[in-house]
């Protein structure tokens, strides 16, 4: 019969700390934290000439057009204002939002509609 190997002596062990430390959390981005290219968070009025999408809330925007005359058969179109959202994060630096102290006038575009007689 074979010869059983020697067994390694195991190696010393230190005592465990019954304290717990907070070292070990993720560190968590300060809630002022403004990623890079990026407003921050509130209320912008969108600046841009034309419709644009983002996904990420998601959000159509709007320019602002103005209404026009009765043109013969078609009715004048009335003016409308541009989009004025609540960003709750942070807003796109892409150049087509200003600061704006207005009232929000669009939720985004996947918010369940207002039920009618409320």
């Amino acid at each position: 019969m074979p010869a059983k190997p020697a067994q390694e002596p195991e190696p010393e062990r230190t005592p465990a700390t019954t304290a717990r430390t907070t070292d070990t959390e993720p560190a968590k981005p300060a809630e002022d934290e403004v990623p890079e290219g990026r407003l921050p968070a509130g209320v912008y009025e969108f600046t841009g000439t034309l419709p644009t999408q983002y996904l990420e809330v998601p959000l159509t925007a709007h320019p602002e057009t103005p209404g026009r005359d009765a043109d013969g058969d078609e009715p004048a179109a009335p003016a409308t204002p541009a989009t004025v959202f609540d960003w709750p994060h942070s807003a796109p630096g892409d150049g087509r939002w200003k600061s704006s102290k207005k009232k929000p006038n669009q939720q985004p575009d996947n918010a369940p509609a207002d039920s009618e007689g409320e």
